[in-house]
This record gives C-alpha cells, structure tokens and sequence, in this order.
C-alpha cells in the first residue's frame, strides 16, 4: 500500500472543516501546537490563497487553531502600543508578540513576561513592521470566530497527543 505524502492528508483534513470558506472572507492566525513537542508552537498568518504553503508547513499530530475574530490583534508597530502590551502582561502575566516575516506567512512569536523583556524586543522595531499580540489563545473550535483540528499522524490515523 503507497503511503499519501503528508500535505495530501492535511489538505483532506482542513478541506473537511470550515476553514477554507472562513478564509475567503478573512484572514487568520493560525497557531501549531506541536505534538509531543514539550510545548513548542509555530505561528502563521494565512489569507485563502496562502492555504497551501501553510499545509506544506503543517507537522503530524499537530493541534492546529485558526483563529478569525482578532483575539491575536495585528497593527503596525508603535511605541505607543507599550501600554496596552504592559496591560495584557499585568493580566495575563504574559503577552504573546509577534512580528511577521518577510514571506508574509510566518510570525516570530515571543512570550514576554515584563516590561524589560518588552523594552529588548520592540526596541529594534520600527512602524513599518507588522506585530501580533494578545493573551494566549484557547484552543476554540465554534466554527466562525475559532476552528480547531487536531492533524492526523503521517499515517493517516488521528491519535490523541499531550500537546
């Protein structure tokens, strides 16, 4: 029996979920909780027609979360964004900040504790880069604002990881 490469099977897994008609309307952050990955994530950031080079990235086991209703906000860089970030960190005790790429697709996230940690990454930012932040996403799946799936493994069988 030949073996399906990996992409076919996330690509069949995806296209049976809402994800590609939620795309057509909106963009999403798409957030990869790696499987027996000791808590490892990989970001994205995805229209429709990027759906493709987000599916080539996709790992086995991954839980994969799209989310469409902003909860992970995307500006362009401010020095005045400060407060609200150092706001979210009171709360939360953390903000997740990202920066996007130059492949428009990837996001360098960083989980910043305090106003130091803060003040070393977004000193070196200018207005022309685009960030993300917020608190860390829950794992959501109502179908609109959030979808998430769990991948099946490379060999085409969903199992349940500790992610």
């Amino acid at each position: 029996m030949q073996q399906r490469p990996f992409t076919s099977i996330v690509h069949n897994a995806l296209a049976a979920t809402p994800i590609n008609n939620l795309l057509e309307k909106s963009k999403a952050v798409i957030l990869e909780r790696i499987a027996m990955g000791a808590g490892a994530t990989n970001w994205y950031y995805s229209n429709r027609s990027q759906l493709e080079a987000i599916e080539a990235q996709l790992s086995p086991g991954s839980a994969v979360s799209f989310y469409f209703d902003n909860r992970i906000q995307n500006v362009l860089y401010s020095p005045e964004l400060k407060p609200e970030l150092e706001k979210i960190i009171t709360q939360e005790r953390e903000v997740v900040f990202g920066v996007l790429r130059e492949d428009h697709l990837h996001i360098d996230v960083e989980f910043v504790g305090g106003p130091r940690h803060l003040a070393e990454i977004t000193d070196v930012l200018d207005s022309s880069i685009t960030v993300f932040y917020g608190a860390f996403p829950a794992r959501d799946n109502d179908g609109v604002r959030a979808v998430t799936i769990v991948l099946p493994d490379a060999d085409g069988v969903v199992r349940r990881h500790p992610h």
